[in-house]
């Protein structure tokens, strides 16, 4: 009898715990969902000049990257911490442009993320195309990216 009572109980105990829109955001929120993006866009024109100072604001000092190379059968995994990142992308050369299309946000609270297709230049060259998942945190007022894994793969 418990378990039936539990059954019957249990769609009404979840329902409780959605979001509340339904898709993990705060309702009226566009302009929350624009300034994630924005410490998006900064951390890619920052990337594309190579400018250390620029990439450290919009990377919180816990940050870490996750690349995952999908070329070939075997994938291949490095992660690195954003101040060793920010060291390499950093080293003078050619811009590293990189382009998101259609990005999708979700946020709640002080927590974000943001999955996106892009594609990456190395100067003028397409290099390669993939997938960003950039998990945010907002402290003090401030979005800063947490954590960013990505995929390295072959463009379409």
């Amino acid at each position: 009898m418990r378990v039936q009572a539990f059954l019957i109980f249990l769609p009404l105990l979840l329902a409780g715990c959605s979001a509340p829109n339904g898709e993990g955001d705060v309702p009226g929120t566009d302009a929350e969902k624009e300034a994630i993006l924005g410490v998006v866009h900064d951390l890619f024109q920052a990337l594309e000049a190579r400018e250390p100072f620029r990439l450290q604001v919009v990377l919180h000092e816990n940050a870490v990257l996750t690349r995952i190379d999908a070329r070939g059968d075997t994938l291949k995994m490095a992660t690195t911490s954003g101040a060793d990142w920010i060291s390499s992308v950093s080293e003078p050369g050619e811009p590293l442009i990189e382009r998101m299309e259609h990005p999708e946000v979700h946020h709640s609270g002080r927590f974000a993320d943001v999955w996106t297709f892009y594609d990456f230049h190395v100067g003028d060259k397409l290099s390669h195309c993939g997938y960003d998942a950039i998990q945010l945190v907002k402290e003090s007022g401030q979005w800063r990216i947490l954590e960013i894994t990505y995929t390295i793969e072959s463009c379409p």
